[in-house]
């Protein structure tokens, strides 16, 4: 008897404890809109297919029955929230959030009615009841183009290992949307592999281009994570004392940084894409 009240007793501090902590769900995504602007390009998945239409309801159900979201953070530049917000204020009245025929190409079109930040986090904000939609982006220069100058620095390297592991990662990124539905998409994106893909580029490549005075790949190595750690502030910086439960909706590549901030932020307690659907 004695120790199952001893049991008792630590698993409700054990749950207690638990409780202290903000859950943070982390979805690592592809771009909805597939803008092309990374390295490596992927498939396209219409996502205003039926099928996908359906497997976003299930999951914004699914997030907020079990979870129901107190704040969504989506990667839309944070100086530009308040914009963000008026067209999510119009998406919640079942109003037109953007006005199609004032668009002048279809990069615009389809960014507004196909990207992740309305198509996901738009639809889960609102299913959650939430006032509003947090953004956090943050953009930064990444000096990419003068990658192919730079490999004299390291004659070990050719411009040929770089295309081989962005293939590497597209080729997966792609396996990752051909699956047969988004559940097992946002599983796929958000793997130990697809993280571990998204950093080894950086830190056995980059990283390796380096010599005095610039240190080109350090540099480059560097930035990347400003980016993203300027971004996971803006995250940290928006949270309030009486959250429970947030989503962060964000590019796989910067999904394979935050779970790392995540983890080791004492604040939160991560659940993992693979433990909700």
């Amino acid at each position: 008897m004695k120790t199952i009240i001893t049991f008792f007793f630590i698993t409700l501090s054990a749950l207690g404890f638990s409780q202290e902590k903000i859950n943070v769900i982390l979805i690592g995504t592809y771009h909805f809109n597939n803008p092309g602007f990374d390295a490596g390009k992927v498939k396209e998945r219409n996502i205003l297919e039926q099928s996908n239409q359906s497997n976003l309801n299930q999951i914004t159900q699914k997030i907020t029955n079990t979870y129901r979201p107190d704040k969504v953070f989506v990667e839309s530049p944070y100086e530009d929230r308040e914009n963000l917000n008026k067209m999510y204020a119009l998406y919640k009245q079942g109003k037109a959030y953007y006005k199609a025929d004032t668009l002048k190409n279809n990069f615009q079109k389809r960014m507004l009615s196909e990207n992740e930040i309305f198509q996901f986090g738009f639809r889960l904000a609102r299913e959650a009841g939430n006032q509003k939609i947090y953004s956090m982006d943050y953009e930064s220069q990444m000096n990419i183009g003068a990658l192919k100058s730079k490999l004299s620095l390291n004659p070990s390297l050719t411009y040929s290992d770089f295309e081989s592991k962005v293939k590497q990662l597209s080729d997966f990124m792609n396996s990752c949307i051909s699956e047969s539905s988004l559940q097992k998409t946002f599983k796929c994106l958000n793997s130990e592999k697809q993280y571990s893909l998204n950093k080894g580029l950086y830190i056995t490549y980059f990283n390796k281009i380096n010599k005095a005075p610039d240190f080109y790949g350090s540099q480059l190595v560097a930035d990347w994570y400003k980016r993203n750690l300027i971004m996971y502030s803006y995250i940290q910086n928006q949270i309030e004392k009486e959250d429970k439960n947030i989503v962060i909706i964000v590019g796989a590549g910067h999904a394979a940084m935050m779970y790392d901030f995540i983890k080791n932020d004492p604040q939160f307690n991560l659940i993992e894409v693979k433990n909700i659907f």
